[in-house]
């Protein structure tokens, strides 16, 4: 069974082109969309939609993480780094990262609607 968690988005084009370089998703026709979907290993995905509702600033935590390949792939895609450590304070779009915490590391991430993702490695 999958599990969804759906986020809204007030540009669509631009959401996608920030989790295209978040995990590394194939270019997408969106002309005639309202959405796409952002699979997370094989259990869980995520649904980014555009809708005129109020934005939410969810928070979404991906545990068992492996920060080193995320760390270097967020490099690799070019996402904007910051030295942010508190996830509050962080401009929309940014990643921040590593940080240690007891049992494993974290990577910090604002989407360009302020919904925070967690990567965490326990």
């Amino acid at each position: 069974m999958k599990i969804s968690f759906g986020l809204y988005c007030s540009n669509l084009q631009s959401s996608f082109d920030f989790y295209q370089k978040v995990f590394n998703l194939e270019n997408e026709d969106l002309s005639k969309s309202k959405g796409f979907l952002v699979p997370i290993g094989s259990d869980f995905e995520l649904k980014i939609s555009s809708s005129k509702k109020p934005q939410d600033d969810g928070t979404i935590e991906i545990n068992e993480a492996d920060i080193k390949e995320a760390y270097d792939r967020f490099l690799k895609n070019q996402l904007p780094e910051t030295s942010e450590s508190d996830p509050e304070k962080m401009e929309c779009g940014t990643f921040s990262g590593p940080w240690e915490y007891p049992g494993g590391l974290a990577l910090f991430l604002k989407d360009p609607d302020n919904h925070s993702l967690f990567f965490i490695e326990w």
